[in-house]
């Protein structure tokens, strides 16, 4: 009995050993001759960054969690942005952008606005590049306060400064094949 647990323990180990050492062959030979993937160039991207603001009214539809966007506006002074919030005990609130931004506590239940600020003209003032502001329409409170935001998209991506980047290219072919190996902050 003794013999055949021996036995299995070491079939089950060359099994292993067999496994790893596949395993090791197969990622080696996605990439190039030397092991190592080939990234192709660097590639030139056209990004536009706002220059205007935006005051962004909120309604409050539960506490901290969901809300709903009222309407938008542009105002000519970017660190200037705000959103109104309508809360749930009828007060109505005016935070910073700037403040919403910087501030990483999640005091004033911001995880929720954060959330739907995100996919509103307000992006504008959290990201700098214009092409991931996107305005989602289940976070407006009616299609017209959508189709406000949607047109006003236009206005602020017009008034707009726009500057070429170089940002990293991707794998042309091996393990992670399509994607850049590389983070990037514009």
């Amino acid at each position: 009995m003794k013999k055949n647990f021996i036995t299995g323990l070491a079939l089950t180990k060359k099994i292993t050993l067999i496994a790893a050492v596949t395993a090791a062959l197969t990622l080696q030979s996605c990439g190039e001759e030397d092991g190592s993937p080939r990234i192709k160039d660097a590639q030139e991207e056209t990004i536009y960054e706002s220059t205007k603001g935006v005051i962004t009214e909120v309604e409050e539809v539960e506490p901290g969690n969901d809300y709903k966007i009222l309407d938008e506006r542009i105002i000519d002074e970017k660190e200037k942005s705000i959103a109104i919030v309508h809360t749930l005990e009828g007060t109505v609130d005016t935070l910073s952008l700037r403040k919403l931004k910087n501030d990483e506590s999640s005091s004033y239940r911001h995880s929720g606005l954060r959330s739907i600020l995100y996919y509103s003209l307000a992006a504008s003032y959290f990201n700098r590049n214009m092409g991931n502001v996107t305005p989602k329409q289940g976070n407006y409170k009616n299609a017209s306060a959508y189709n406000k935001s949607t047109g006003l998209k236009n206005d602020l991506k017009s008034s707009a400064t726009s500057r070429r980047v170089s940002v990293p290219g991707s794998s042309s072919k091996g393990y992670g094949s399509g994607k850049s190996f590389r983070s990037f902050g514009g």
